[in-house]
């Protein structure tokens, strides 16, 4: 039987409109007041989960999110870190340098805030995440020399992403992923949606097999890889779709809770008695 549930955030426990549904709200409530572990694990930064997190009554004391691809695993309540890793300036240098001479965007992501490199001319980033995460416009030679780097990314249209996907592989000491078909993103070496749920499910004492992972994109295919059972949206990328276990329906139909429902095999009346 499932003990914890881990969900990717855009895509697939969001709608198109980027909100929880009511059903997808009602149900995994339900399943955290009956003691299984929800588990919000994002590319996100901690300040644009946190919404969410209280939208789903996520706040007890040993509730824990991961943040980041798995780069920062936190107490929801509490400012506790169960595990974190991050990049320095000079580390992301070579990045950088690949940056300026393909003429791509580049977004420095910290803990709490953007800086947005104006060199390489207006990023679209910003537009793709809520506003509780600051952005700073600035240059490379201005971000801060001790600044703790959760990621870099490199956000464009689906062509360009493509060709920074295939350059930024020759980088070492560094993780590659793709969280949407228009965003890059670049992160300390073994960060991944599965060492975050490592990290989590250790502080749990829960084994993986007890473990369901929904998902629809690259940076998620290690962890639905881990889980005991590992789902992919109905609206997943074919390459989620063909490693995972299951699919469901899509983001847009409530994929998460239909599965939920059906595997705990919830009624109507057990959600709203």
């Amino acid at each position: 039987m499932l003990k914890a549930i881990a969900l990717d955030m855009d895509n697939t426990l969001l709608n198109s409109q980027k909100e929880i549904s009511v059903t997808n709200q009602d149900v995994l409530r339900y399943l955290s007041r009956k003691g299984i572990r929800v588990i919000l694990c994002s590319g996100r930064p901690f300040a644009t989960l946190k919404p969410f997190l209280d939208q789903l009554h996520l706040t007890k004391n040993d509730d824990v999110c991961i943040c980041f691809n798995g780069g920062l695993v936190r107490l929801v309540r509490d400012h506790t870190v169960i595990k974190s890793s991050t990049l320095t300036k000079s580390q992301i240098q070579p990045v950088y340098d690949l940056v300026k001479e393909k003429g791509f965007h580049l977004d420095v992501v910290a803990e709490d805030q953007v800086y947005s490199l104006t060199e390489f001319g207006k990023s679209s980033y910003e537009s793709m995440i809520p506003k509780q995460m600051p952005f700073t416009d600035t240059t490379f030679a201005k971000v801060p020399a001790k600044l703790s780097i959760f990621k870099v990314v490199i956000a464009g249209d689906p062509e360009m992403v493509d060709a920074a996907s295939e350059a930024a592989q020759s980088i070492e000491g560094v993780t590659v992923t793709r969280s949407r078909r228009t965003l890059l993103e670049i992160m300390p070496p073994n960060v991944n949606k599965k060492n975050g749920l490592k990290a989590a499910l250790n502080f749990y004492r829960i084994p993986r097999e007890q473990l369901a992972a929904f998902g629809d994109e690259e940076n998620d295919q290690d962890m639905l890889d881990y889980a005991g059972i590992g789902i992919a949206m109905g609206n997943a990328i074919p390459e989620i779709k063909k490693i995972a276990d299951i699919t469901t329906q899509s983001n847009d139909e409530d994929g998460v809770a239909k599965f939920l429902i059906d595997y705990f095999q919830i009624s109507p009346t057990a959600i709203h008695p």
